[in-house]
């Protein structure tokens, strides 16, 4: 796919408040992560860690989106228990925005494979981010990206449902159009 196509791709995308990827990406640089299921410890210390990461998010000019395979109002309720219930939110059930961006499924050692027992350990008993209710997808893994005028300009993909972005490297990327 060449860029002009992504670029229509990511136009076809509107959030739950009516603005695509690419009109965000246009307005200033965006960073958009991927969860995994709605019941996953890791997504639900992810979305902490955007909400602590918010200050350091407007002092970068970069606008947060949120992608993900709830419905609207599963989205809502989880979004606005870590404050985030402003951000621009992406229910996509059928996985198009993943597989536009190639984010993977990971298989049964990716996802809940011994690597896994650990990470999920501190996370769920340690840290007290308790799962939900099993999401659409088990198998797709998470990701962050920046994207700006409809570039990717920055991501990190995870290897599996443990690992988590470094926010401090991934913002620090340089961003060639602010």
């Amino acid at each position: 796919m060449d860029q002009n196509q992504f670029k229509q791709a990511l136009a076809a995308f509107p959030s739950s408040q009516g603005k695509t990827l690419a009109e965000l990406s246009v307005e200033r640089p965006v960073l958009v992560v991927f969860l995994r299921h709605g019941g996953c410890p890791f997504c639900r210390q992810v979305l902490a860690q955007l909400q602590a990461l918010s200050d350091q998010l407007k002092q970068r000019n970069l606008q947060l989106a949120i992608v993900h395979m709830m419905d609207d109002e599963q989205a809502d309720k989880l979004l606005t228990r870590y404050q985030l219930q402003n951000v621009q939110s992406f229910s996509d059930p059928d996985r198009k925005l993943y597989e536009l961006f190639q984010i993977k499924r990971g298989n049964l050692a990716e996802t809940i494979g011994p690597a896994v027992w650990w990470s999920g350990f501190k996370t769920t008993i340690l840290s007290g981010y308790l799962p939900g209710i099993p999401g659409k997808d088990i198998q797709q893994l998470g990701a962050a990206l920046i994207l700006d005028k409809g570039i990717v300009v920055a991501s990190y993909f995870s290897k599996n449902s443990a690992d988590l972005p470094d926010w401090d490297q991934l913002l620090a990327c340089e961003i060639p159009h602010v």
